[in-house]
């Protein structure tokens, strides 16, 4: 079991089934509960939820498999398991929902955690912090064990927010976990290496960003801000850039990306910003300093323009020459969104090379 705590310190999971009919996010063929569990957050344990989805062909000893999903907002209608057809992030889930299809008609129940403050209105989410995501993930896992006496056998899989999500929760797993495939991870560093060394500051690449490129800033900003204590807000953030955290916290990916579109970087900063204590507490996050455990598959779209692939490649250099067992890949002509459909059958050829 993961060491987070002790799983019989959080107070029961409750789960309840839903129509797949009604929950977009849940794949077809199979009963659907959302459940509502302990785990620990940022700052301490809290409530958070997701999605199970059992198949019929469930019996003792069925595996999971674990989906972190990618960013959809940090507001609580951002929560995947609370998606209906037609709102804003619809665009993501349906190529994820037809993505874990496939698994679940393999025979495979799927995991969903919508992470911490999504789905749940009393807590603020936290975005990229890598012990509450690792939590929500193992945690889902663990109490899915308990539920249907499922095999404590399990893959852990996620997708850009949710691909550092899955390496996070494979530097300290749940019992049972069989490989990690990470789908074009993000990270948490702002700037790269030899930026810093050049003086570099978080405010200085925001200044070079204008329109829809500046929609990952507030969301960054209102997630650390919630996760830790020593960022404040009043260090750094303009009038307007205070404005947009606070919508960041309200609004969809989608529905914020329309807010930025006149918007340019340097706008959410005031004259003087000290982005520091944020930038180096985000730093102690970022994927070079974790060690997964067990086999892992990192795959990315070679058009893909999100993610920082060279950074990526060194950070697999560093996790090797630290003992772990990393296969790297790329996926010829896929940009970030199209890497979820198109690596599935590198993943199944991944993982049959190791007997799954």
């Amino acid at each position: 079991m993961s060491n987070t705590a002790d799983q019989d310190t959080y107070l029961a999971a409750e789960w309840e089934e839903v129509s797949p009919a009604d929950v977009p996010a849940a794949p077809t063929g199979a009963a659907t509960y959302r459940v509502r569990y302990t785990a620990e957050g940022a700052r301490g344990s809290v409530p958070m939820t997701g999605l199970v989805t059992v198949p019929d062909t469930v019996r003792e000893g069925t595996a999971i498999l674990s989906w972190a999903h990618g960013t959809t907002g940090l507001s609580t209608k951002s929560a995947p398991s609370l998606h209906t057809a037609g709102d804003p992030i619809e665009r993501y889930i349906t190529p994820w929902t037809e993505y874990l299809q496939r698994w679940v008609d393999e025979g495979y129940i799927v995991t969903q955690p919508d992470y911490e403050g999504l789905g749940v209105e009393e807590v603020g989410a936290t975005y990229m912090h890598r012990g509450s995501l690792a939590s929500s993930i193992n945690r889902l896992v663990e109490e899915t064990v308990d539920k249907f006496e499922a095999q404590p056998s399990w893959l852990n899989v996620g997708f850009s927010q949710g691909g550092y999500a899955a390496l996070s929760a494979a530097d300290d797993p749940a019992d049972g976990m069989e490989a990690t495939i990470a789908i074009a991870p993000g990270d948490t560093e702002l700037v790269n290496k030899n930026l810093r060394l050049m003086g570099v500051r978080p405010v200085d690449v925001a200044r070079m960003l204008k329109g829809t490129a500046v929609r990952f800033f507030p969301i960054v900003i209102a997630g650390a801000l919630n996760a830790f204590e020593g960022v404040h807000a009043e260090d750094f953030l303009s009038e307007r850039g205070a404005d947009l955290v606070d919508k960041a916290e309200k609004l969809t990916l989608p529905e914020l990306r329309d807010e930025v579109a006149d918007t340019s970087g340097g706008e959410l900063f005031i004259s003087k910003a000290n982005t520091k204590p944020m930038q180096d507490l985000l730093d102690e996050q970022r994927l070079e300093l974790m060690h997964p455990q067990g086999p892992v598959f990192i795959v990315a779209g070679d058009n893909d323009t999100t993610i920082n692939r060279e950074s990526l490649k060194s950070v697999i250099k560093v996790w090797e020459s630290n003992g772990a067992t990393v296969e790297y890949r790329e996926v010829p002509d896929a940009t970030h969104s199209d890497t979820v459909p198109l690596s599935y059958d590198a993943q199944q050829e991944w993982l049959s090379a190791r007997g799954h």
